[in-house]
Parts: C-alpha cells; sequence; structure tokens
C-alpha cells in the first residue's frame, strides 16, 4: 500500500483515523509499504498491513500469525490492542464461508476475457450513458464483443475521478476503471486481494483494501463514482450494505449497482428453480470444502453444454426427450459460456455463496431516494441502475 491511501481509510469499530507504522517496504522501494500496522487514533484496534494491502477485518491481526512472528519485536513497541474475542467471533459467524469461497473462487479459476469485462462493466455501470444508443444487447452476460464493439465504449466520464469498487473479487472491473481513472480503490471482504494485486501491480493509481461494506474501513464521501457489480445480494443485509456503499459517494458523485433480479412475474416453473437451487442445493455446497465444490461446479458446467444442445434439439424438431433433458439440466446447471472452465467458474459462483438475495427495480429506486440521491436511471440489464448523491 502507498501511504497516500491512509488519509482515505477510517477505524471500521469506531471511525476515527489511522496511525501507519511501516514495517518493510516492497522491493526495497519506500513508496509502497509491503508490511506495516494501522493502529486506530482513538480505540487503538490494530489492522495489519501484510502482501502491501490493508487488512481492515476484527479478526485480521489474529489471523495475521507469521506476520506477527516476523514483527514481534516491533509491535512490542507499539500501544495498540486487538478485537475482542466476541466480535472476532461474531464477524466469522457472519462472513467465514463468504470470505472462504470467495477468495478460493478468485484465486483459482481464469474468468472472462479483458474484451468482456470491459463490456459489462460499461453495460452494469451506465459510466457511458451513451452506450446504449450505440449497441443493443438482451443479456451482457450472453455476449463475446468484437472489437468494433469494445471501440465505441468511450469512457471519458471516468476520467479526473476517485473511483470506489465495493467488493471488487480479483480485480477484473478496476483492470478496466483504472485505464481512466486517476485514483481507484477496491474493497473486498476475501483474500481475493491477492489475485487482485497481482492484476494491478503496475498501476500505481489502484489501491486495494480489505474490509466489510457493512462495516466500511474508509471515509464517507471520497469517492466521485462508486459501483458494485453482483456483490450486495451477497452480504447479509443487501439494502444495510447498499446504503454502506451510497455513503462513500460525495456530492454530485455517482452510485451504480446491478443486483441479482426477483422473477418480474410469478413462475411455478422458476419458484421451482429456485426452491432446488437456494434452499436445497446451496445450504450443502456453500458448506461444502472449496476444492469438492470446484469438481461439482465443473460437472454443472459440462452440464449447461447438454442443456444449451437439447435445447437447440428441441427447438429444431420438437423432440419431447430433447425438451425434458433441457428442463432437468436446466433445474440445477445456471449460466453459459463457450469456455468449459468458465462455464464451471459460474457454476461454483453460484452455488458457493453463503448469502443470495433478489432484487426488484422498484425497490431499488426506493433505496436509492432512502440514501439521498436523485437522477435514477434504472439501465437494460435487469436489475441494475445508477443515480447521483444529492448530499
Amino acid at each position: 500500500m502507498r501511504q497516500e491511501l491512509v488519509d482515505l481509510l477510517i477505524c471500521p469499530s469506531c471511525q476515527a483515523s489511522l496511525r501507519l507504522t511501516p514495517l518493510s517496504y516492497e522491493n526495497g522501494r519506500q513508496d509502497e509499504i509491503a508490511e506495516g500496522l494501522l493502529v486506530c487514533s482513538r480505540c487503538t484496534l490494530a489492522y495489519p498491513v501484510t502482501d502491501s494491502i490493508p487488512r481492515l477485518l476484527p479478526n485480521a491481526f489474529r489471523r495475521a500469525n507469521v506476520f506477527r512472528r516476523k514483527f514481534s519485536r516491533e509491535l512490542s513497541q507499539i500501544d495498540f490492542r486487538e478485537s475482542p474475542s466476541e466480535e472476532t467471533r461474531r464477524f466469522e459467524a457472519l462472513h467465514r464461508l463468504t470470505a472462504r469461497t470467495f477468495g478460493y473462487e478468485w484465486n483459482t479459476y481464469r474468468v472472462t476475457p479483458p474484451d468482456e469485462d470491459k463490456l459489462t462493466f460499461f453495460w452494469l455501470t451506465g459510466a457511458d450513458p451513451d452506450l446504449y444508443n450505440k449497441l443493443r444487447l438482451e443479456d451482457v452476460f450472453c455476449v463475446y464483443p468484437t472489437a468494433a464493439e469494445i471501440e465505441k465504449i468511450d469512457g471519458s466520464q471516468l476520467v479526473g475521478k476517485t473511483v470506489l469498487d465495493v467488493g471488487c473479487g480479483m480485480g477484473k472491473y478496476l483492470a478496466v476503471v483504472s485505464e481512466y481513472a486517476p485514483i481507484v480503490v477496491g474493497l473486498d471482504l476475501s483474500d481475493a486481494l491477492v489475485r487482485a494485486r497481482s492484476v494491478v501491480k503496475d498501476r500505481s493509481n489502484v489501491h486495494l483494501v480489505q474490509g466489510n461494506i457493512l462495516q466500511p474501513p474508509m471515509k464517507t464521501g471520497f469517492a466521485d463514482f462508486v459501483y458494485s457489480v453482483g456483490v450486495l445480494h451477497h452480504t447479509p443485509d443487501a439494502h444495510l450494505a447498499f446504503l454502506r456503499a451510497a455513503s462513500m459517494v460525495a456530492p454530485g458523485g455517482r452510485l451504480a449497482v446491478w443486483l441479482y433480479p426477483r422473477e418480474k412475474e410469478a413462475s411455478a416453473y422458476a419458484d421451482q428453480i429456485h426452491r432446488i437451487q437456494d434452499e436445497i442445493i446451496r445450504p450443502v455446497t456453500c458448506r461444502m470444502p472449496p476444492h469438492l465444490l470446484r469438481i461439482f461446479a465443473g460437472i454443472l458446467g459440462r452440464l449447461t453444454f447438454v442443456r444449451d444442445r437439447a435445447a437447440a434439439r428441441h427447438q429444431a424438431t420438437g423432440s419431447p426427450l430433447a425438451a425434458r433433458i433441457a428442463h432437468y439440466a436446466g433445474t440445477v446447471a445456471v449460466g453459459r459460456h463457450r469456455d468449459p472452465e468458465i462455464a464451471a467458474f459460474l457454476n461454483f459462483d453460484w452455488y458457493s455463496p453463503q448469502y443470495r438475495s433478489y432484487h426488484t427495480e422498484e425497490q431499488v429506486k426506493e433505496w436509492y431516494r432512502e440514501a439521498g440521491f436523485n437522477n435514477v436511471r434504472m439501465l437494460p440489464q435487469r436489475v441494475s441502475g445508477v443515480a447521483t448523491c444529492v448530499s
């Protein structure tokens, strides 16, 4: 991490400022702190910096065994205290499974190519408001963009902005945004930040922070543009997570979100799928050891190809058997991608979260109004929107 990041950080427990004691530097460079200790100026809680990433979670210092042994002498000379055991246990009960599975996921799988990431980011955030006039897409997650389509994207509205990615994962959208914005901060709960660091290591305008959006470790109102793509619905309280993300936006700045959409209309088939996936399968899979879930997700990824071939055959021939195969395969296998590993990744991503909620556009509009935003614009991909902070 770099020293200037400290000016944006606060103690997630009491919201006071933090003091940084550098303990080692990245490759001898004085501008990149590899390891250090952040201590709250009010409550004296301590948060380690390891792998150049500030770890602003209640259990971070306790988990940093190597760090504590390595710098035991230096730490003994600093006045600080650890998070209370009760607070640490409460945090881990709520978030341990989420941090574990997403950390494994983003550090293991090969994910979508940069051009797909670029189109997905701009389509879901409204960062290029005119993009929807230049392209016509039904579902951005099923598009393999051409070079000509990517050329149509205009990122000029990010120029000169301070940007926050809430739930940055392995940093694929950070790589997109940092092409335009001078200051980009990626916040994530999991150790996916280790991979994110390798993705953006050559970009001095990117900062990484490990933290919980429900107790954000950053100053309110510091960012001109905040976005969260497919993250808030994986928290214990998506509404509260939205409000916390909104609090990071400066007056006149914008907040963009994409959330899992609730079905537009009641459907017995959709209800059956959600019951099987959310009430039968996922309570088991979210607790599976990640390496076993990866095997299961690989099988489901292959099943998406069976599903789609059967659906195409039914459409072409009217075959009842093909329709039945597509129906049952589609009950458990989700997403689609021409790359089998990414198809498996999509299924891992679907079945690994401890929490998942579904939302409507009216609900998100109300959240924007509650947070003091106007000029709410719901975007073509359900449920995505962007709005402007009034105060």
